[in-house]
């Protein structure tokens, strides 16, 4: 099994190397910190690379892995990427990955590229985190530093275990990490509920400008939006599942305006297959859950993303 063979990697090797995907969220935070712990419980040295992401993830323990400088020029001997689906969502981290003499992919998305010499991806489990604990429950003594990282991974990829990836598995994970003494009630209203000013008043532009036309609801954020509110890509989080959660809707479409020409696109749905739509523009996720980005303009990238969404309400796939 695949841990064995981890085990038999990092054997002579002191400095594992770390990284999640561009803009991190719960479960890419969650599945590098839980990962980072269980290595530095095995006597070595991690060091995760990660975007900035929300600063409450810090009341988990595992942030003082995370490297706060410039990418630095080293020639790793081994390195992990998690709750990646393509090299290219590693962000500044790639080129590190892309020196490294072992990789491993330890992923969740249905999209996934099997890019790394390992690929451990599972497409039927909630989460990243649920993979690295199915792994590292065969490597270490999970205790309660490793298992609220996990556990805040799938409670945040879940939706608070309310999306359809949930699994009986994913249940029978969260009751075992429960056990060695996770703070659930912290962690599900930090992860949860918890927001910043900031992270409200973006809200508040996105909502105040969402449309809905035929359980299809979308908005969308400019740049000089989120300058004017002093947001970041991280006070963004949990937009578009607000719009899915919205009575009536169906699909949900979140498009934002980033630098250099970017638009970045979120689908989110009940029951249609949106990564089918996000591969149209050059993205990918999972069948409910998805994501692109591309260069253009936001105007024309939304209604071309909205006609996409029309086309598979109007034929019910």
């Amino acid at each position: 099994m695949y841990e064995n063979t981890i085990l038999k990697d990092i054997e002579n090797v002191q400095t594992i190397y770390i990284a999640g995907h561009i803009n991190p969220d719960g479960d890419a935070v969650g599945s590098c910190f839980g990962f980072a712990l269980a290595m530095a419980k095995l006597g070595k040295t991690p060091v995760i690379f990660l975007e900035e992401y929300p600063e409450k993830f810090n009341v988990l323990k595992g942030s003082e892995y995370v490297y706060k400088g410039d990418s630095p020029l080293v020639e790793p001997k081994i390195f992990f990427a998690l709750d990646c689906g393509d090299p290219e969502r590693l962000g500044k981290a790639k080129d590190i990955f892309e020196r490294a003499e072992i990789t491993y992919n330890i992923d969740h998305h249905i999209s996934n590229t099997y890019f790394a010499r390992y690929n451990i991806v599972n497409g039927g489990a909630s989460s990243a985190s649920e993979v690295v604990y199915e792994l590292l429950s065969k490597m270490v003594d999970i205790d309660k530093d490793i298992a609220s990282a996990i556990y805040a991974g799938i409670l945040t990829d879940t939706g608070g275990f309310r999306h359809s990836s949930t699994s009986e598995r994913t249940h029978e994970i969260a009751g075992k990490l429960v056990s060695i003494g996770v703070n659930t009630p912290l962690i599900h209203s930090k992860f949860l509920h918890e927001h910043t000013f900031t992270e409200a008043m973006v809200s508040a532009i996105a909502i105040g400008r969402m449309k809905l036309e035929d359980g299809i609801a979308y908005t969308y954020l400019t740049k000089d939006d989120m300058d004017r509110v002093g947001a970041r890509s991280k006070d963004r989080e949990g937009i578009v599942s607000y719009l899915l959660n919205t009575e009536g809707v169906d699909l949900a479409l979140f498009a934002v305006e980033k630098e250099n020409g970017i638009v970045k696109l979120s689908f989110r749905s009940n029951k249609i297959d949106v990564n089918e739509v996000a591969a149209l523009f050059g993205g990918g996720g999972h069948k409910l859950a998805s994501g692109a980005a591309l260069k253009g303009e936001l105007d024309d990238i939304l209604q071309r993303a909205l006609d996409e969404l029309r086309k598979r309400v109007k034929n019910g796939k």
